[in-house]
């Protein structure tokens, strides 16, 4: 993700990263211009993302390759958002995992979509075995 074209601002972003052998979406905050006010030297790009054990912030050019989800419209709400998170930062697979944290700041809303899709997925699995075994049965 070329920087460059990019004008200061925040930014939602995700990449593939590999997680015991499965391949999951990573993601997180793009700040370009220092919006968060953030005491980092110089004014290079970086990432404020969620991981174990609690948000960190680390150069973009550190981080490997994001892909842009979009930019963040109404910053002042997504500043007061990230400092609202900051008061209780710890990490939570289930309720405040990397994609919990980048679209609270970039939306208000605290949602994952990787574990939406996992909850359908079990439980469609569950009544395909349940289905199965009444049949079975009958």
């Amino acid at each position: 993700m070329p920087n460059y074209k990019l004008r200061n601002g925040l930014y939602l972003i995700k990449q593939k990263c590999q997680v015991k052998g499965l391949l999951v979406d990573h993601y997180g905050i793009l700040d370009i211009g220092n919006r968060l006010c953030l005491p980092v030297n110089g004014s290079a790009p970086v990432v404020i993302h969620q991981t174990p054990p609690r948000i960190r912030t680390d150069w973009l050019n550190n981080t490997g390759q994001w892909d842009l989800l979009g930019q963040i419209v109404d910053e002042p709400r997504a500043i007061a958002r990230i400092n609202k998170v900051l008061e209780n930062d710890m990490y939570d697979l289930f309720g405040n995992n990397c994609e919990h944290f980048a679209r609270f700041v970039a939306t208000g809303a605290r949602e994952s979509t990787q574990l939406q899709a996992l909850g359908l997925f079990i439980g469609l699995l569950v009544t395909f075995v349940v289905l199965t075994k009444s049949g079975k049965g009958a």
